[in-house]
C-alpha cells in the first residue's frame, strides 16, 4: 500500500506532480524496491482518492524518466536503477573520495541515450552503402549536407541561407580556428571574447597566435557594450547572443543593433556562436545577429548539443569577403569531416529525424530543468541563473559575510573563489562533479563575478540526476548554520 500521506491537498503543487515526486523519492530511497509491482492506476487512484488521470500522468512521467517499467498487458514495476557511471577525472578536477561513486554534472554534454534508434541506424546504413569517393570533391562539404543545413537553419532559425554560403566544419573549435587563420588582421590579430565565456575560445585563439581581448559580461546587463565600443582595433568579436555561456543572459533587439552597428563602423567581424538555440525554456528564441548584417556576421553552429560533440560536425555561414577568405582557408586545410558522417547527417536531416529527435530532447531537457528548480530553488542563500535555455544551470552563492541583494557576494574576489572552491570540493567529496564559475573568467582580467557553481543536467540518467541534485542541495544548505 502506498500511503496517502504522499499528497498534500492544501499545497499549490498539482497532485500529479506531488505523486510523481513522492514515488520518485520512494524509489530513490529504496522504500520501493527494484522489480516491485505497483498497484494498477485505477486501484491506486481509489486508494489515494484522486482521479485516475492523476496516477496515469505520474506513472507516464516516471516511466519516461526510467524509474518505472510499463509493459502492455502487465503491471507497472519499479525499474532496476543502474549503478553510477565511472567518470574520467583529470588531475585538475576536485578530489573525489575513493569510496564515492561519481556522477558527472560538469556542463557541456548532451544526453545521448536512445539516439541510436531505427532512424539513426537507417541513416548510417544509407551512408555506408556508398562507395567511398576517390577524393574530396568539395572542401566546403558534401553538397547534399550543405543543402540540408541551409534548410535546417531556415526551419529552426528563420534564416535564408544559400547552400553556397555553408562551410562544413568539425565543430565549434574547428570553426574558430578557421576564423583565426582566415579573417583579415590589422596586426598580430586581436579577437574580442566574452569574460566570462567559453574557455575553449581562448585556447583555440592562443594556438593560432591571436590575442584574446576580454570583454566584460555582467550578471544583470549581459555583454557590456560600453566597454566593447571603447575598442576600435579588434579584428573580430566572438559572442553568444542567444544564451550567454555560462551566465545565460541574452542580447535584446536594442543591444543586437548596437553591436552590429559598432562592428560595421569599426570593420570588425562578428562571430556568432549559436550553440544551443534549439533549447529555449519558456521564452521565445530571438533571431540570429546574422539577420541584421549578413555581410558582417559569421554564424557558427554544430550538432554538438543536438546529437553529440563526439560526432565533430558543424557549420559556418558566411557571405561576401568573409566567406571568400574562410573558403580559401578551408580548401588549404582540407575538410576534416568524413564523407560517411556527412552522408549520415544529411540523411538524418533530410527525412526529418533530427527535428523529431530535437523535439524529444526539448521535452526531456525541460523536465530536467524542472528537477533542477525543484531541488535547488528552496535552498536559502543561493540564486539560480542560466535556466531559461540550454543544458546547464548556474548556482550563485550568496557571500558568507553579506549578500549584495541579487545572490552575488560582497566578499573579495579571492575570498569568493575560495568559497567557491570549497563548495565544489565538498560536492566532489560526496561523488558529484560540478564546475566552478570562476573557471570561465579570463585569467588576469577583472570579472564582476560572485562565487558560483555550474552544473549540466542533460547527460546523467534521471535517477542519477535527482540523486546528484540532492547532494548539491545538501552541501549548499550546510554552508551556513540554520539554512534550510
Amino acid at each position: 500500500m502506498i500511503s496517502s500521506g504522499i499528497l498534500d491537498r492544501s499545497s499549490p503543487v498539482p497532485l500529479h506532480v506531488q505523486l510523481t515526486q513522492g514515488l520518485r523519492a520512494a524509489i530513490v530511497e529504496g522504500r520501493l524496491a527494484a522489480g516491485e509491482t505497483l498497484p494498477s492506476s485505477r486501484s491506486l487512484a481509489e486508494d489515494l482518492g484522486v482521479a485516475r488521470g492523476t496516477v496515469v500522468a505520474a506513472f507516464e512521467t516516471l516511466t519516461g524518466e526510467g524509474y518505472l517499467v510499463a509493459r502492455p498487458g502487465a503491471r507497472t514495476t519499479v525499474a532496476v536503477i543502474p549503478s553510477h557511471p565511472t567518470a574520467t577525472v583529470d588531475a585538475s578536477s576536485p578530489q573525489v573520495s575513493p569510496r564515492a561513486p561519481v556522477i558527472d554534472l560538469r556542463p557541456g554534454r548532451p544526453g545521448t541515450r536512445g539516439l541510436s534508434d531505427a532512424a539513426w541506424r537507417s541513416a548510417w546504413r544509407r551512408a555506408s552503402a556508398f562507395d567511398p569517393a576517390p577524393d574530396v570533391d568539395d572542401e566546403m562539404g558534401l553538397p547534399a549536407l550543405r543543402e540540408e543545413i541551409a534548410r535546417h537553419l531556415a526551419r529552426t532559425r528563420g534564416l535564408s541561407v544559400d547552400p553556397s554560403e555553408v562551410i562544413v566544419t568539425a565543430g565549434t573549435s574547428d570553426a574558430l580556428l578557421l576564423a583565426a587563420l582566415a579573417l583579415p588582421m590589422r596586426g598580430p590579430g586581436r579577437f574580442g571574447v566574452e569574460n566570462p565565456g567559453y574557455p575553449r575560445v581562448r585556447t583555440v585563439l592562443a594556438r593560432a597566435g591571436v590575442e584574446a581581448v576580454p570583454l566584460p559580461v555582467t550578471l544583470d546587463g549581459g555583454l557590456d557594450l560600453d566597454a566593447v565600443e571603447q575598442h576600435r582595433d579588434l579584428d573580430a568579436v566572438v559572442v553568444t547572443p542567444h544564451h550567454h555561456y555560462p551566465l545565460g543572459s541574452r542580447m535584446d533587439a536594442t543591444a543586437r543593433a548596437r553591436l552590429t552597428a559598432w562592428a560595421r563602423d569599426t570593420g570588425t567581424v562578428v562571430i556568432e556562436d549559436d550553440y544551443d538555440s534549439e533549447f529555449p525554456h519558456g521564452r521565445a528564441p530571438l533571431p540570429p545577429l546574422r539577420f541584421l548584417d549578413p555581410q558582417g556576421v559569421v554564424l557558427i553552429g554544430s550538432v554538438s548539443k543536438l546529437l553529440s560533440p563526439a560526432l565533430r560536425c558543424g557549420w559556418m555561414i558566411a557571405s561576401g569577403a568573409a566567406h571568400g577568405r574562410l573558403a580559401a582557408a578551408r580548401a588549404d586545410l582540407d575538410l576534416p569531416v568524413s564523407g560517411v558522417l556527412q552522408h549520415a547527417i544529411a540523411s538524418y536531416l533530410a527525412n526529418g529525424s533530427l527535428a523529431r529527435h530535437t523535439a524529444r530532447r526539448r521535452r526531456d531537457y525541460r523536465h530536467r530543468r524542472r528537477l533542477v528548480l525543484e531541488a535547488l530553488q528552496p535552498v536559502t542563500g543561493v540564486e539560480l541563473a542560466a535556466v531559461n535555455g540550454g543544458l546547464h544551470a548556474v548556482v550563485l552563492l550568496g557571500g558568507s559575510a553579506a549578500d549584495d541583494g541579487r545572490g552575488g557576494s560582497t566578499l573579495s574576489a579571492a575570498a569568493a573563489v575560495g568559497e567557491e572552491d570549497a563548495v565544489v570540493a565538498a560536492i566532489a567529496e560526496r561523488g558529484v562533479l560540478v564546475s566552478g564559475l570562476s573557471g570561465y573568467a579570463v585569467p588576469g582580467a577583472p570579472a564582476d563575478l560572485p562565487a558560483g557553481v555550474v552544473l549540466g543536467y542533460a547527460e546523467p540518467t534521471t535517477p542519477h540526476l535527482v540523486e546528484a541534485l540532492a547532494v548539491v542541495a545538501d552541501v549548499l544548505r550546510a554552508r551556513r548554520p540554520g539554512q534550510r
